[in-house]
């Protein structure tokens, strides 16, 4: 037994890795709310006040100045910042203060409190997050009971008044369902097509292959009247709810109601041609200046001279701590900015030609090709927006999509076809153009753009080039 000293290299995770780690991942709403509660917490983290707008005295890049002028911007080759001339007094004096739009979730809960005890509104609250982006309730209701431990009948109940609410057809199982709501109450209101109701409660099969001499047989109606409850069908109803105008703008057009993601990241194009220069904006890093509390630091260098019984060891620790956030938050940038320059060097062709001329690329070969670890690169990516040279802002993961030129491929196809084309035949046209996919990846892709088949297709068209006959 003895003991003896040895050198040896070991690797450790740092309080800065860590930290850095958790701040890459955040997206940009999740980072403001992070460095909110930063500043808030130590007093030895500020915001540098000679970087903050003079008005609303908010970070420059990002200030809504409500006072009557325009936000200010910072200028894109420089980090001067203008302002535009103020308008009109009597122009702003007239212009009304907008609030901002809710969401469809908040719409329905409004709703639903008129409506619901206290005690019968947190399952309401519960069936309403379970709609999917169309509006449908597509969750087994015997399920979604024994999760919230209450009895199937009263959440059928509570899912009836829900498909009670504006928008109509709110909540519904399915397409069908859906466009019997919105018929029920169009009938509500003195607006109702009897035959269209039942074309569409019983005739939902026929509907589709818009077989209009069966119907017409069934209901023992004219071929004219059945295309006429078609028509109204299509005139006044809508198979998604999610989609359709609600609140205040009901039976108005769409409006988008949800404001687009903050881009993480902006890229410029600079020229044009063979010759154009990519730059790449990381939009949070200009908008925080942080910076150690001048205050706090000249505060410890005299609490360190004073007599040994005062106590400087907190206020020390605060500036540690402030000087790691940003030192953590600086090699985020860093990071980030590693990251999305390779993207862009490596997809020229998909920036400057669309995503017919996206490459192939995972996240381990960009991984490897920057000397960073996978789990750093996923971090980087997720939840993150890009706003590419023409304005579009799309998720940073697409720069990753490998199917993306297979997908704009077959919807090239789809808007030059003289007649329909089955998913085989599309399958064999991706082939003559080096595309080798199979007729079922040909049909996930095709349904996750939303096409109809071949067949749907066809009768849509056909119903497009019909007008609506009143009579025989």
């Amino acid at each position: 037994m003895e003991l003896t000293q040895a050198l040896d290299q070991r690797l450790t995770v740092s309080p800065q890795l860590i930290l850095a780690n958790k701040l890459l991942q955040y997206s940009s709403a999740e980072l403001d709310q992070a460095i909110s509660q930063e500043l808030a917490r130590n007093p030895a983290l500020e915001l540098d006040e000679s970087r903050l707008c003079p008005r609303c005295k908010r970070p420059l890049p990002r200030c809504r100045c409500r006072k009557g002028e325009r936000p200010l911007r910072r200028h894109e080759r420089g980090d001067e910042a203008w302002s535009a001339p103020p308008p009109d007094i009597e122009e702003v004096a007239a212009r009304p203060l907008l609030s901002p739009a809710p969401s469809l979730a908040d719409h329905l809960l409004q709703q639903a409190r008129l409506h619901l005890p206290p005690h019968d509104l947190t399952i309401a609250v519960y069936l309403i997050d379970s709609l999917d982006e169309r509006g449908f309730l597509c969750a087994d209701l015997d399920e979604l009971a024994l999760e919230m431990s209450v009895e199937s009948g009263r959440v059928e109940q509570i899912v009836a008044l829900l498909q009670t609410l504006d928008p109509p057809g709110i909540a519904a199982r399915d397409a069908r369902e859906c466009l019997l709501l919105q018929l029920q109450d169009l009938d509500r209101r003195g607006r109702g097509h009897s035959l269209a109701q039942a074309i569409v409660r019983d005739h939902w099969e026929a509907l589709g292959r818009y077989a209009l001499a069966e119907i017409a047989r069934a209901t023992g109606c004219s071929s004219g009247d059945v295309q006429a409850a078609i028509q109204f069908i299509r005139d006044n109803l809508c198979p998604f709810p999610a989609y359709t105008s609600w609140g205040d703008q009901h039976h108005t057009p769409v409006e988008p109601t949800a404001a687009p993601p903050e881009p993480d990241v902006i890229i410029y194009a600079r020229g044009s041609g063979a010759q154009t220069l990519y730059e790449i904006e990381l939009p949070e890093q200009e908008a925080y200046p942080l910076r150690i509390s001048p205050t706090c630091a000249e505060a410890v260098k005299e609490m360190r001279a004073l007599p040994a019984g005062e106590s400087w060891e907190e206020w020390q620790s605060l500036c540690m701590q402030a000087r790691l956030f940003i030192k953590s938050l600086e090699q985020r940038w860093q990071t980030l900015h590693r990251i999305v320059r390779f993207l862009v060097d490596y997809q020229r062709p998909f920036l400057r030609y669309g995503q017919r001329r996206m490459r192939p690329l995972t996240r381990a070969a960009l991984a490897a090709a920057l000397g960073l670890h996978e789990s750093t690169v996923s971090r980087a990516v997720a939840g993150k927006y890009v706003q590419l040279p023409d304005g579009c802002i799309v998720p940073l993961a697409c720069f990753f999509d490998r199917a993306a030129p297979v997908r704009e491929a077959i919807k090239e196809l789809v808007a030059q076809e003289e007649k329909p084309l089955s998913d085989r035949e599309i399958a064999a046209r991706l082939k003559d153009q080096g595309f080798v996919v199979s007729r079922r990846t040909v049909t996930k892709y095709r349904n996750a753009l939303h096409i109809l088949p071949s067949w749907l297709r066809g009768r849509s068209r056909e119903m497009a080039h019909q007008a609506p006959v009143k009579g025989d």
